[in-house]
């Protein structure tokens, strides 16, 4: 009888912690409140990019042949979507189209690419430059017109496209790839070593201490100088720099900086 009593007193104090233990794994039974994703690009607006033409000095001219590389840069503040298979028009010095046409691609391309700001994308644009054909025809285009959604961006074009009679002209169009950006490796005076590029003409993003700091033009009336919330980068030609501290507020430093070089 005692031991029945214990067991049954045991069981009773055991109670009320169980009732607890049960009370506390309900409450931490809900599902974790999953965080919103972040949010995805906008496409790209034309008033953010750069489009360019580069005919690479004469590299793509031969045996009646030539060439441009395409470029688009994102001169914006914030990263884009953009078409990853181009669809230039090419019109004449009114404006309107000419007759010439895109050849249809070896292989498929990827639907879209993700510009960041100040990054750029590429591709290679060919065609038949001489007349060669039998009743063959040439265009001259002044322009290439880049479609952009609903909007497009423009600029000179200098080609001369040739095609056979009663056919269009036409060319060839590669998707657009990311540019790469050149990294200069800097080693400064205090044993710092600093990766450096320069992805436009107004930014210089640092990689430091293990930290990567965005950096904008700055006044200067001497080399470029770059300044950031953190750091100041003064550079005199491609290989030497001036790498100087920022205390908050400062777009001048009171700090002393230290001098670095590429090789």
């Amino acid at each position: 009888m005692k031991t029945q009593l214990a067991a049954s007193t045991t069981a009773f104090r055991a109670a009320p912690v169980l009732l607890s233990l049960c009370t506390i794994a309900a409450c931490s039974s809900h599902a974790p409140v999953a965080s919103p994703p972040p949010a995805a690009a906008d496409t790209c607006r034309a008033s953010q990019l750069v489009f360019s033409v580069d005919s690479g000095d004469g590299r793509f001219n031969g045996m009646s042949h030539s060439g441009t590389m395409l470029t688009v840069r994102n001169s914006g503040t914030a990263a884009c979507i953009l078409p990853a298979q181009p669809q230039p028009v090419l019109t004449g010095a009114d404006k309107r189209p000419l007759d010439i046409i895109a050849q249809a691609p070896n292989a498929p391309a990827p639907s879209t690419i993700q510009l960041a700001p100040g990054a750029a994308v590429e591709n290679e644009m060919r065609w038949v430059s001489g007349n060669v054909y039998e009743d063959g025809h040439c265009e001259s285009p002044a322009f290439i017109d880049l479609a952009i959604g609903g909007e497009k961006v423009s600029t000179a074009f200098t080609g001369h496209l040739c095609g056979a009679g009663g056919k269009p002209s036409t060319y060839t169009l590669t998707p657009f790839r990311a540019v790469a950006t050149p990294v200069l490796s800097y080693t400064c005076e205090d044993g710092r070593k600093v990766q450096a590029s320069y992805p436009d003409s107004t930014t210089a993003v640092l990689s430091l201490d293990g930290n990567t700091h965005r950096l904008h033009i700055a006044i200067s009336a001497d080399g470029a100088r770059y300044v950031g919330d953190h750091w100041q980068w003064w550079t005199k030609g491609m290989h030497d720099a001036w790498l100087s501290p920022l205390r908050n507020g400062e777009t001048y430093p009171s700090a002393s900086g230290v001098a670095c070089r590429a090789p």
